[in-house]
């Protein structure tokens, strides 16, 4: 791991970010999953945290690399989250929401006809349940809204959200987090719409070909108000300084529900208010259940590097998190 050396980081220099495409985007009908058992995200209630980016001090940090994670309250202002979460708004509405991938409901397949979803898609075997399709469902912009569980690959087009990922007093702490100058590598906009489904537990690191010792921190903002019932996270503390945790295809790329049965005593939940952030480790375990209430909970997430790290198509990381050749069943 590279030593922490604050006084020597540049934190004016700008953020490196990943290329985007001018593509239409790509679009994702994911199936409708089986629901999960409720005590699955049972657990103790942390509402502490720090009041702002100016109370991140060396002390916080530690805590961060000791549980692998951070709240931060009050990061973003009212005009910051209403500017971020109208842009959403206007993309989900749109039939040109301008990013590289649109992910929606498995409800969405009754509005898409049965030869398109027969003979149009292409079906996602590894880490993305459903379908690909070249277009939008033919379903009104109201519906597909509705539907709508995911954009990703935005904030070249769309400021408001790219605002909050390149925010100044965020970055400078992110530097300190990887030690180096960073890069913004993965942008996403989690919607869980009425019913919407649970993400089940995972390591977000699993999903990506980085070496396994690269320093990834997510940032989640939410742009609701966030509790168990809509799909708040629920973490693992500490469980980052475990390694990699063994994944399996079930109702998505996950682990196995009967590990994290196991650390009932360890799982913790964090309600947000809009404007709360969420800073976290590429390695904790963690995980949203299916949102039963009758609103949207829109919440956005980002994931950074250090500006030296590289993707290396070498790295299979089924090697460390996949089940296969393991000999293990879930």
């Amino acid at each position: 791991m590279v030593a922490e050396k604050r006084e020597s980081l540049d934190f004016n220099k700008p953020l490196t970010t990943m290329v985007k495409k001018s593509n239409p985007p790509t679009v994702v009908l994911e199936p409708a999953i089986d629901p999960h058992d409720p005590a699955l995200y049972e657990g103790e209630i942390e509402t502490t945290g720090v009041a702002g980016f100016g109370a991140v001090d060396d002390t916080r940090l530690a805590s961060y690399r000791a549980h692998g994670f951070l709240v931060i309250h009050g990061a973003f202002d009212e005009d910051a989250i209403r500017a971020a979460r109208d842009e959403l708004h206007r993309m989900a509405h749109s039939d040109d929401p301008q990013c590289d991938s649109v992910h929606y409901e498995g409800g969405i397949a009754k509005y898409v006809a049965r030869r398109e979803r027969l003979e149009a898609g292409k079906h996602m075997d590894k880490l993305v349940l459903g379908h690909v399709f070249d277009g939008l469902p033919g379903a009104s912009p109201e519906i597909r809204a509705g539907l709508l569980r995911k954009f990703m690959g935005f904030c070249a087009h769309h400021p408001p959200l790219a605002a909050l990922a390149h925010h100044s007093e965020l970055l400078g702490i992110l530097q300190r987090l990887v030690g180096e100058p960073l890069r913004l590598f993965q942008e996403m906009a989690l919607v869980k719409p009425p019913g919407g489904r649970e993400k089940p537990w995972h390591q977000d690191h699993a999903y990506f070909n980085f070496p396994l010792d690269t320093r990834v921190v997510g940032v989640w903002i939410a742009l609701d108000q966030v509790d168990v019932g809509n799909g708040c996270m629920v973490v693992l503390p500490g469980g980052h300084l475990q390694g990699p945790r063994i994944h399996f295809m079930r109702r998505d790329y996950q682990i196995c529900d009967s590990e994290i049965h196991e650390q009932f005593q360890q799982r913790v939940a964090l309600p947000m208010q809009p404007g709360d952030l969420l800073l976290f480790d590429g390695k904790l375990p963690h995980g949203t259940p299916t949102n039963h209430t009758q609103g949207h909970r829109w919440a956005v997430q980002y994931h950074y590097v250090g500006e030296s790290v590289r993707t290396d198509a070498e790295i299979d990381y089924r090697e460390e998190f996949g089940s296969e050749g393991k000999n293990v069943t879930c």
